[in-house]
């Protein structure tokens, strides 16, 4: 049923705005957790000053955006080398839109405990998780690939260092 999309309701979005809503809500949430895990969470956002509007599903693509910014709080969080991270200032994510004549391009990048090559290798696939066994379902990235490159004929990819952090890169085709 999912990847048939048809449902999905495909309007010209103001994805400065989509952004910033995606970001009130995953604050939101870590919020929540933060208590219990003593750390901070920064998000920072870099905003060109003209931003057209992109022709998508905004729910599909917040739904995106959310994913991203909970695996990035998750990893900082659940690392094995949790109290290095937590002794740091905290979790820094940035968030930067910007436009060619033909695409937007979001880039979420963050300070956490990044990947190795294998993980990277395998992160879009369903069912992969590095998270214990009952915390998470592997489904996150997978879905998010197919909305990016499925449903908007977008890309989407990840570089990532260990312990160096994560950059997700998407690419929307603004017609």
């Amino acid at each position: 049923e999912f990847s048939r999309a048809q449902d999905a309701q495909y309007d010209k979005v103001d994805l400065q705005e989509l952004l910033d809503r995606s970001i009130e809500l995953a604050q939101n949430s870590m919020r929540a957790n933060q208590a219990e895990q003593a750390i901070s969470t920064h998000i920072s956002t870099h905003y060109p000053e003209k931003c057209p509007t992109v022709p998508c599903s905004a729910v599909e693509i917040q739904q995106v955006i959310l994913n991203l910014l909970s695996n990035a709080y998750h990893a900082f969080v659940d690392t094995d080398e949790k109290e290095r991270y937590q002794q740091a200032k905290g979790l820094d994510i940035n968030i930067t839109l910007s436009f060619t004549e033909r695409e937007a391009i979001i880039e979420i990048q963050d300070n956490g405990p990044g990947m190795d090559s294998w993980t990277q290798r395998h992160i879009f696939d369903p069912f992969f998780t590095t998270k214990e066994v009952g915390k998470g379902t592997g489904l996150g990235l997978s879905v998010s690939y197919f909305i990016i490159t499925e449903h908007h004929q977008g890309t989407i990819a990840v570089d990532s260092s260990e312990g160096e952090g994560t950059s997700f890169l998407i690419h929307l085709p603004i017609e």
